[in-house]
């Protein structure tokens, strides 16, 4: 091996002379062995570390490079997971005020519901969940240990936002409907009463006036019905038209103008013998006997027209109602109120006599429905199924 390398020596560092001239002089130097290899170590060596440190500082560079891309993914990546919370916020917000009309629009159809219908009957979930970050403009990772996380999520499953709004949606989606049924079956019992008694024209002079403009007011209060679905609309449209029937209800003399207790039916409507002559007669009303003196009371808000004496009526008084409705006493002994006078159902207006064509004391009732004699005792009974 030293052979080799002393051979190898010799062959490539052999001793050398440079010829250097200088101001017209020339000169040599001997380039010894030892010193061309130490020169050719120094040049290797310096060559070697170069290379080696810019191996380094371009490892370094590129590293520095990677580092700088990944922050650069995983600020867009968290930036993609901001959009996406945004989003999603916004969404439950819009699911929220959803919700919100709902509630209101159901709250206040309930309050509006008729006394026939009970308001106990629906149930009001209240509990709208706040969407995630709501009052927060930035979405901050949560630091939390995930170990701890994934035990609790394999002990306690919650109930996620979206969970909670299709509950809620489907609670108010049945209460709706429950109120639609509620609705449309007293709403067919009044128009079938209205049938029964005969008095459907009443009811069309009724939602005449109805549609009449009429001096209304107040502060505006009302829902966006753009986020209120169409069928939950065409209720409330039911709603207000059932009311205005359960309004058309209490404009009719719906009871017999006597207390209950104090008179029994001496005489029916429609034909019968006449009490004085024993001929056959129509009886335009009915005949309501009780004690002297008994009082009678207006059956329904109502205008007097008429007050005073009238033939065979005796002491006499005649009521006009709403909807071409009037009702006449007669055979009074006492009237107590007078021509123009405005009165309101259950005022007392006279008392119980036989004045006039009468054979006994008792109180002679009519009901007028547009000029005609209707049976009262039919109207009142009919009006008793839906009261």
């Amino acid at each position: 091996m030293s052979v080799f390398i002393k051979s190898f020596y010799h062959k490539f560092f052999p001793a050398r002379q440079l010829l250097i001239r200088q101001n017209g002089e020339v000169k040599h130097v001997v380039l010894a062995p030892w010193f061309q290899l130490l020169v050719a170590l120094l040049i290797l060596v310096t060559f070697t570390w170069l290379s080696i440190s810019s191996f380094r500082v371009y490892t370094q560079t590129n590293k520095i490079s990677d580092i700088e891309q990944s922050q650069i993914n995983e600020q867009t990546l968290w930036q993609q997971k901001v959009n996406e919370q945004q989003a999603l916020q916004a969404t439950q917000l819009e699911q929220l005020a959803v919700l919100e009309q709902k509630q209101a629009l159901l709250q206040s159809m309930i309050e509006s519901l008729p006394a026939s219908i009970s308001k106990d009957v629906i149930k009001l979930d209240t509990d709208l969940d706040v969407p995630i970050n709501e009052n927060s403009n930035e979405f901050h990772e949560p630091l939390v240990d995930e170990n701890l996380k994934d035990k609790q999520a394999q002990l306690v499953a919650p109930i996620t936002f979206a969970a909670r709004i299709a509950n809620l949606d489907k609670h108010y989606e049945q209460s709706f409907n429950f109120l639609d049924n509620q609705i449309s079956e007293r709403h067919q019992a009044i128009l079938a009463m209205v049938k029964g008694a005969g008095i459907e024209s009443a009811l069309e002079q009724h939602l005449i006036l109805s549609d009449q403009t009429t001096a209304q007011g107040g502060p505006l209060d009302t829902f966006n019905e753009t986020k209120i679905p169409s069928h939950f609309l065409a209720i409330v449209d039911k709603l207000l038209a059932l009311n205005n029937l359960e309004n058309f209800l209490t404009e009719l003399p719906n009871t017999l103008p006597l207390a209950k207790a104090k008179y029994y039916i001496s005489s029916n409507f429609g034909l019968r013998k006449d009490p004085m002559n024993s001929n056959h007669a129509f009886h335009k009303g009915i005949d309501l006997a009780g004690w002297h003196k008994t009082e009678i009371f207006a059956p329904a808000d109502a205008v007097v027209l008429r007050a005073g004496r009238n033939g065979g009526y005796g002491n006499f008084i005649e009521l006009e109602h709403k909807n071409g409705l009037v009702t006449r006493f007669g055979h009074l002994n006492k009237i107590k109120v007078k021509k123009g006078q405005q009165i309101t159902k259950h005022d007392i207006i006279g008392l119980m006599g036989s004045t006039g064509r009468s054979t006994g004391t008792h109180l002679h009732y009519e009901v007028l429905l547009n000029g005609k004699q209707v049976n009262p005792l039919k109207i009142t009974k009919a009006l008793s199924r839906v009261w």
